[in-house]
């Protein structure tokens, strides 16, 4: 029972640097320097106003200085990666695999909502992402070699690569064929853009397939693709409706269809089938 509550409370931990992260990274600030202050009266946070979660409920939400707001996101991202960390631990236990699945998870917060703030993420998020996931695999392959364990068609490694070229196609392609059926409403109706977007898809999201892809394989990466817009339909009716807007950050909705298929991919699977 220890070792799960100590999990979670080491989650909130990881979800305060997230928030650091989340906010400096698409600024291109520092992620050490300076100490945190306050966004309105500028005044330095100090070390007991920074403990996750119950900091925020005894300062009532509040900056203890200026009285001004704080975002009811910073508890949350906290409360979320606690959880993750717990989930991962019951799941895989202090080992590698959780490492791992931990690095994927909070890079999947940090896109999460930068892309809920900019409609984009720093291009060099994905690609990070990208290399981790082929440094645990290469650590597996190796530690596969030691005990002299080579398959060329499970080999970790080369699986990893193979993941991330098809899951990468997958979605350049979809993207391309969404795009020109993009261009093709365009026309017909006359317009330059919908909402000041001419895209189907952008980058970022096609990019993160390829994150995916390494660390779960291909078929989970479509998979998780294909749930995506299941979870996005009620947020992008609420837009449509209440904002009169098409456009909406869809990496949420990618990042939640990976938990999703993650956890529970095998079952829904089976469900359906």
């Amino acid at each position: 029972m220890l070792e799960k509550v100590f999990a979670f409370i080491f989650g909130t931990c990881i979800g305060s640097f997230l928030n650091v992260c989340i906010f400096r990274l698409p600024k291109e600030k520092s992620l050490n320097k300076p100490r945190s202050s306050c966004p309105k009266c500028g005044n330095l946070i100090r070390w007991y106003d920074n403990i996750p979660i119950l900091s925020y409920i005894f300062l009532k939400g509040r900056c203890r200085n200026c009285k001004e707001r704080i975002s009811l996101r910073y508890p949350l991202v906290e409360v979320i990666t606690g959880f993750l960390f717990l989930s991962l631990y019951l799941k895989f236990g202090l080992s590698f695999m959780f490492v791992k699945f931990v690095f994927l998870f909070c890079l999947l917060i940090v896109v999460s909502f930068i892309d809920i703030d900019y409609y984009a993420i720093p291009a060099y998020l994905c690609v990070f992402g990208i290399v981790v996931g082929l440094f645990f695999s290469s650590v597996e392959s190796f530690s596969l070699l030691k005990r002299g364990v080579f398959d060329l068609n499970t080999f970790p490694l080369i699986k990893a690569f193979k993941d991330l070229v098809i899951a990468l196609g997958f979605a350049y392609l979809f993207k391309l064929f969404g795009d020109v059926f993009v261009s093709i409403l365009l026309y017909l109706r006359k317009q330059d853009s919908i909402d000041g977007e001419k895209e189907s898809l952008g980058l970022g999201d096609v990019d993160f397939m390829g994150v995916v892809g390494v660390f779960l394989g291909w078929q989970q990466a479509v998979f998780m693709f294909f749930v995506a817009p299941f979870l996005a339909v009620v947020y992008s009716v609420f837009a449509l409706i209440f904002k009169k807007s098409h456009i909406i950050p869809y990496l949420p909705y990618l990042s939640l269809a990976t938990l999703v298929v993650f956890f529970w991919g095998n079952k829904i699977l089976s469900f359906i089938f």
